[in-house]
């Protein structure tokens, strides 16, 4: 039962992770002004063992959830892109003051 335990704590970490990131995006996204705990660095389980054949269905839902949160950040990144691009193709404000010169005779 120590493998039903271990796996059981490492999924907790892990689902507590995936609900962390997904409050942050939020939080980015303007959609919840609440502040979102810093996690820290993720470290590799060792000694697991094999999933439990009675912990497949939330490791399942776990691997869902993750792969969800992927799409919404690279549709969030892709938008981020596109608004940077528009902000990029906007000339920088000149000087009214700053001397204009134009060559007409070259």
């Amino acid at each position: 039962m120590a493998s039903l335990a271990a796996w059981e704590a490492a999924l907790d970490d892990l689902e507590n992770r995936l609900d962390a990131a997904a409050r942050s995006m939020a939080v980015s996204t303007g959609s919840n002004s609440d502040g979102v705990a810093a996690v820290g660095e993720w470290t590799v389980p060792t000694r697991l063992g094999n999933i439990p054949p009675e912990l497949a269905t939330r490791v399942q839902d776990l691997l869902h959830n993750q792969q969800k949160l992927i799409g919404e950040l690279e549709q969030a990144r892709t938008l981020t892109l596109k608004h940077l691009t528009a902000v990029r193709s906007v000339p920088p404000e000149r000087d009214a003051r700053a001397s204009v010169y134009l060559d007409v005779a070259g």
